[in-house]
């Protein structure tokens, strides 16, 4: 068969019992357009019967002599049903038909009729071929339901004929609405309208609230009912050009042919929330709507759909009796964390995270007391990527925790190799909050101290983020801190000042250290409020018996004014950035030379 070789023909219009306007014109346009693409013939055609007039509203005529068609048109109203001539050359009636002997060389036709409320044919919906087609390869329920698009776009359509009855495959038999499949057709058609001519189209669905209360409570021939009801008040409420559809059970979907405007689905709710007087009750019901709108989403039909369900699921979320739209933006966002946590999984399998190690410096002796163990991603490619490209795509999830669990192996190991040679350091690591609020967050600390050197316990300090702790779960994170503290390890309140409640903190975290968040100490030497904020977490540590680690230590500066006020530890780029294992242990040897 051939292709469709003519997408960017039009037919006039039908003028028949009165104006047919333009934008009706378009629709039908659009109608042979899915035609043509569904059957992958050279083209379809909408033949007015005898005293139609055909008139150009605005676009080239299209090959087609319509007077020379109209014996396909008559023979077809008079057939009555659905008429298909599967090789033009080889009847009898229309071997020597113009159009068949003469361009455009007409080998194959199908037509059905197009009928008025009153069922009398008013023309046909055909398909046409330059070669002879067998007419069992192809499914011609879908030109019959075409043809009841027809006639709803020139608003007569009539009740139903036996002859010409909507294929089963396109109609859903329970409200006679068009069904999913025939709407994604639809949907495809008028997107690439809307591409061409730079217009809007929404895609709008809708779920019933409740609705499975009442299959459940009076039966689903009651539901039946609810079911028709509603969509004879969507098609209600909504314009002529725009397209009602039913998805299945208490689903519905609309398409608009330009953007959905807040009072349109206002209305449409409203429609909606009316009682229903069935045969024996009377309902009321409300829904849910998500709506999205192309140009601003995606051009694929079934993507307009998927994020049309996302937007009516947040409906639902938000309590439901109302509609959301659906957010580009966010949705985007969440594809790209979710890309990155799937990535991030990879790499953990892999062992593509190590632990980077910044040094602490005792001020009191002048030593390496400690070092922070920092998370880095090494690529294949040998780039290194720092925390803040990948954990917050994974923050607050069950990959937090594991990545968490796979920091607490790795500082153990490394803690065995410094006790090994003897060496004094200690290792802090960060615990996120997922890990502290996890019922098995102290089993797996306990194994996993459980396969090392007792005294290694000592000197694992776990950081614990004070900006970053759930005030409700304060109960659940104390718990966890005393089961640590019982475990024997170290605990230190990180990014101290930078939360809402850091006092009430101080005095609920059993804590040993206390670490001033790094933007208090860099801003220290040209902010007086900054160097007084120091100055009183200083204060109040040794206050509480605590010792003080400042980070963001920049330079000798900032190092002299911490030593000034007390702080018993500094971190930062002064000394050294966060460097590999080895690395670290190397620096640490030569600072402790240059210091003897």
């Amino acid at each position: 068969m051939h292709r469709d070789r003519d997408g960017t023909g039009r037919q006039d219009a039908l003028r028949h019992s009165g104006t047919i306007d333009t934008l009706t014109s378009e629709r039908i346009d659009r109608i042979r357009w899915v035609a043509r693409r569904h059957y992958q013939v050279t083209d379809a055609w909408f033949l007015p019967a005898k005293g139609g007039q055909w008139h150009d509203l605005g676009g080239p005529m299209t090959a087609l002599e319509f007077a020379d068609a109209q014996a396909f048109c008559d023979r077809t109203l008079r057939h009555d049903a659905l008429l298909v001539i599967e090789d033009a050359r080889r009847h009898p009636d229309f071997a020597s038909h113009p159009q068949v002997v003469g361009p455009p060389h007409l080998r194959f036709y199908a037509g059905v009729p197009v009928r008025d409320s009153d069922g009398l044919g008013m023309g046909t919906l055909c398909l046409v071929d330059t070669a002879p087609i067998a007419s069992p390869t192809l499914d011609l329920g879908m030109l019959h339901v075409l043809a009841t698009q027809v006639e709803d776009e020139l608003g007569k359509r009539p009740s139903p004929q036996p002859a010409s009855k909507p294929s089963r495959e396109h109609i859903d038999t329970l409200t006679g609405l068009p069904n999913r499949r025939l709407l994604q057709m639809l949907m495809e058609a008028e997107l690439a309208v809307a591409r061409q001519r730079n217009h809007s189209l929404s895609v709008c669905l809708i779920n019933l609230d409740g609705f499975k209360c009442i299959n459940e409570s009076h039966g689903s021939a009651i539901g039946d009912e609810v079911l028709q009801v509603m969509a004879g008040r969507l098609r209600d409420a909504v314009r002529r050009q725009d397209l009602v559809t039913h998805l299945g059970g208490d689903e519905f979907a609309i398409m608009l042919r330009d953007r959905l405007q807040p009072e349109a689905c206002n209305r449409i709710l409203d429609r909606i929330r009316l009682p229903i007087r069935t045969s024996t009750h009377v309902h009321s019901l409300t829904a849910s709507m998500g709506v999205t709108c192309y140009p601003d989403d995606e051009e694929d039909p079934d993507a307009l759909l998927h994020h049309a369900y996302q937007a009516m699921y947040s409906a639902k979320e938000a309590g439901k009796n109302g509609y959301c739209r659906f957010d580009l933006e966010h949705h985007h966002s969440r594809r790209k964390r979710l890309a990155v946590a799937r990535d991030v999984h990879l790499a953990l399998s892999r062992q593509q995270l190590e632990l980077f190690y910044q040094p602490k410096i005792d001020y009191h002796g002048d030593t390496v007391a400690a070092f922070e163990g920092l998370l880095r991603w090494r690529l294949p490619s040998g780039d290194i990527l720092p925390p803040g490209c990948f954990l917050p795509a994974i923050e607050n999830s069950w990959l937090d925790i594991e990545v968490g669990k796979y920091v607490i192996d790795t500082a153990l190991r490394d803690l065995d190799r410094i006790l090994q040679r003897g060496l004094p350091y200690s290792i802090s690591i960060n615990v996120n909050p997922s890990s502290l609020l996890d019922s098995g967050f102290i089993d797996y600390l306990h194994q996993a101290l459980a396969r090392h050197d007792r005294d290694l316990a000592g000197r694992l300090t776990l950081e614990i983020l004070e900006s970053t702790s759930p005030p409700e779960e304060l109960d659940t994170i104390v718990s966890n801190i005393q089961a640590c503290l019982r475990l024997g390890l170290q605990l230190s309140l990180d990014d101290f000042g930078t939360g809402q409640s850091s006092l009430s903190y101080l005095r609920t975290f059993p804590t040993q250290k206390i670490k001033i968040d790094r933007s208090f100490v860099i801003g220290m030497l040209d902010n007086p409020e900054d160097e007084a904020i120091v100055a009183a977490i200083i204060g109040l540590s040794k206050s509480f018996k605590r010792r003080v680690v400042a980070e963001g230590v920049e330079n000798g500066a900032i190092e002299a004014r911490l030593k000034r006020l007390g702080c018993d530890l500094g971190q930062g780029f002064y000394y050294s950035p966060a460097l590999p294992f080895e690395q670290a242990m190397t620096w640490a040897h030569d600072y402790s030379r240059r210091r003897q």
